[in-house]
C-alpha cells in the first residue's frame, strides 16, 4: 500500500481516510505481533538518559551507540556487528555503492546475526549516522520478531511508523531533512537529503502514538521541530473530534495490571501477582500479552513450589507462542522439579533451540538435570557455567547450588552459597536457612 497524499489548510489538520487507514493499519499491525504499548511508555530522545554508552566518550563510537540501541530495543548487542566502507567514491565526496547502488546503511542478514555495513561518508556525520542506524535497528527488531517488513513501495515510509511504535519518532522527526556540507579545504561535499514521509503524516503518527497512551501533551513534544510541532497539535485535536478505532482503555488497564503485578513479584508476594496478573485475562485480546501473563503466572506458582499448576500454565503459554525460549525453559525447570527429568531436559533443549532465552538460566537448569542424574561432575560444569554467564541475578542459582553442594557434603561452602542467597532476599532461601538452624 502506498501513502495517497494530503492536504494543507491554514490552522486545520487534514488526512485523507486511505492515508489515516494506512497509519492505523500499521499500528494494528504492530500492536497485533509486539503488544500494546503501556501508559508509562515514552518517545526516545538523543540524551545522555537514552544512550548512556554513546554519551560515555566525547567522540561518537559506532560500538557504543550499537550498544545502547541495543538496550533500547531488547536486543543482544553481541549478535550486531559493523563495517565502514571506504573506497574512491568517498575522496570525491560521492556516495558509496553497495551491490552497485548507492547507500548510508545497509544490514546483512546471516542466520541470526547481522552485519550493519556503514559508508565512511556517513560515519562521519554524527546526527545522520543515528538516524541511519535507528533505520537500521528497526529493521533488525521486526526481523528477531519475525515480521515481514519489506513491502515494496512503501517498506521505508513503514519503518517510520514502526519507528514511532518503538520510541524513535523524535530522533527520525528531526531528520526528516538533512542538508550540509562539508570543506576539507581540497573538496567541498553537499547533501540535500529531504524523506518522502509527508510531515502531515508522520505527525499523525506520533498523535495516534500518544491518544493510544492517553497522552495529550507529552514532554517529548518540545523535542519536534517547530513545523511538526504545530502539526502534532493539529492531529492531537483532529483525533479528539475523531477518535481513533486502535485505541483500547481496557488494554492499557491491563498493561497497568503487568505492570503492578511486577512490582508485587518484585517485592515477593507471588499470590498477590498471581491474582493480579489472572485479572488481565478478562481484560485483554492481546495474545502475545496472554502468552506473558500465562509465563509469568507459572513463574509465580513454581516460586511458591506449586509445580503442577505452574507447569499447565507454561504450556498455556506454548501454546499462543511457542517460540519463548524462556517459557521453554521454565516448563523444563518444573518438570526436573516434579521428578519428569527427561521430559524438562527435552524442554530446556527447546529453549536452547529458540535462541531468546537467558543462557544462564538454561545452564542453571540443566545442572538441575545433572544432579537429579546424578552425574555430579556435568553438574558442576554447568552451575560454574551459569555463574560465569550471568548478566543480571539468576533466581535461585545460589540456593541450589548451596544444596548440591550440602548434598556432596561440602557444607561449608554450601553455607557461604546459602547466605548469598538470603542475601538476594530470596524467600526460598530463607526457609531452608532458618531448616538448617533449627536442625
Amino acid at each position: 500500500m502506498k501513502l495517497f497524499g494530503f492536504n494543507k489548510k491554514e490552522n486545520t489538520f487534514r488526512i485523507t481516510d486511505l492515508d489515516r487507514e494506512w497509519v492505523e493499519d500499521n499500528f494494528k499491525w504492530l500492536i497485533k505481533f509486539c503488544g500494546y504499548p503501556n501508559r508509562q511508555s515514552e518517545q526516545i530522545i538523543i540524551t545522555e538518559k537514552f544512550f548512556p554508552n554513546a554519551f560515555s566518550n566525547r567522540g561518537l563510537l559506532i560500538q557504543n551507540v550499537i550498544k545502547d540501541l541495543s538496550n533500547l530495543l531488547g536486543l543482544h548487542s553481541s549478535k550486531i556487528k559493523f563495517e565502514i566502507h571506504e573506497d574512491l567514491r568517498d575522496v570525491y565526496g560521492m556516495p558509496f555503492e553497495m551491490q552497485g547502488k548507492p547507500f548510508e546503511t545497509e544490514t546483512e542478514f546471516t542466520d541470526d546475526n547481522y552485519t550493519i555495513h556503514i559508508a565512511k561518508t556517513i560515519a562521519d556525520r554524527p546526527n545522520r549516522l543515528i538516524f541511519s542506524l535507528i533505520n537500521e535497528f528497526i529493521k533488525i527488531r521486526l526481523t528477531e520478531n519475525k515480521l515481514q517488513f519489506d513491502t515494496g513501495d512503501d517498506t521505508s515510509l513503514f519503518i517510520f511508523i514502526a519507528g514511532i511504535y518503538f520510541g524513535f519518532g523524535i530522533p527520525l522527526c528531526q531528520n526528516l531533512t538533512d542538508r550540509g556540507r562539508i570543506d576539507d579545504g581540497f573538496w567541498e561535499t553537499k547533501w540535500d537529503y529531504v524523506s518522502e514521509m509527508p510531515t502531515e503524516v508522520m505527525a499523525f503518527g506520533l498523535a495516534t502514538y500518544s491518544k493510544l497512551i492517553e497522552q495529550d501533551k507529552p514532554d517529548w513534544k518540545n523535542e519536534l521541530p517547530q513545523e511538526h510541532r504545530v502539526q502534532f497539535e493539529r492531529a492531537i485535536a483532529f483525533l479528539n473530534n475523531s477518535p481513533s478505532k486502535v485505541f483500547s482503555k481496557a488494554e492499557l488497564d491491563a498493561n497497568d495490571l503487568f505492570n503492578q503485578a511486577t512490582k508485587e513479584y518484585q517485592n515477593g508476594d507471588f499470590e498477590s501477582a498471581t491474582t493480579t496478573l489472572q485479572k488481565i485475562l478478562f481484560l485483554t485480546e492481546d495474545e502475545m500479552l496472554k502468552a506473558e501473563v500465562f509465563n509469568n503466572i507459572g513463574y509465580h506458582q513454581l516460586r511458591c513450589e506449586d509445580y503442577e499448576k505452574s507447569i499447565s500454565n507454561f504450556q498455556k503459554a506454548l501454546n499462543i507462542d511457542s517460540s519463548n525460549g524462556f517459557t521453554y525453559d521454565n516448563l523444563g525447570y518444573a518438570l526436573i522439579q516434579t521428578g519428569k527429568i527427561e521430559e524438562g531436559k527435552k524442554q530446556l533443549v527447546q529453549a536452547l533451540e529458540t535462541g531468546n532465552h537467558d543462557i544462564a538460566y538454561s545452564y542453571r537448569n540443566l545442572a538441575l538435570y545433572y544432579s537429579a542424574k546424578n552425574e555430579i561432575a556435568k553438574a558442576e560444569t554447568n552451575f560454574q557455567l551459569a555463574f560465569e554467564s550471568e548478566t543480571e541475578p539468576v533466581d535461585l542459582l545460589e540456593l541450589h547450588y548451596a544444596n548440591f553442594l550440602i548434598k556432596q557434603g561440602k557444607t561449608e561452602k554450601g553455607m557461604e552459597y546459602l547466605r548469598k542467597a538470603v542475601k538476594k532476599g530470596e524467600p526460598e532461601a530463607r526457609r531452608r536457612m532458618n531448616e538448617i538452624t533449627k536442625n
